[in-house]
């Protein structure tokens, strides 16, 4: 559900869920939001999982960009806009944690 978001917010949700629905047939993968700024801030056709279409990087940067910050999926209200600073943060943490350490080298975490 995309209530109580702003048309650039509502643009980058959905531009989450289009890739989301791409790469995994989900809606909304449980903790895409994260895989995409990993690959979204990693080089193109760098060793990220991921791999962006051409102009996703773009776009996801773009839609990032003007409504100053994230989307993230919270279960109880469901697509969410974070701002920035708090995203950066929510990201770090992520980033830093055991599970993610397992999966992936240090120089592809960011």
């Amino acid at each position: 559900m995309i209530r109580g978001l702003d048309r650039p917010q509502r643009e980058l949700a959905e531009l989450i869920a289009s890739v989301s629905e791409r790469a995994w047939s989900a809606g909304w993968l449980a903790g895409v939001e994260f895989e995409l700024w990993a690959a979204m801030r990693s080089e193109p056709g760098g060793a990220w999982p991921l791999s962006l279409m051409p102009g996703e990087r773009e776009r996801l940067m773009r839609a990032s960009e003007e409504c100053g910050g994230w989307i993230v999926f919270d279960a109880e209200r469901e697509e969410t806009f974070i701002p920035v600073a708090e995203w950066v943060a929510r990201y770090a943490s992520w980033s830093d944690s055991a599970e993610v350490q397992v999966t992936r080298s240090p120089a592809e975490r960011l």
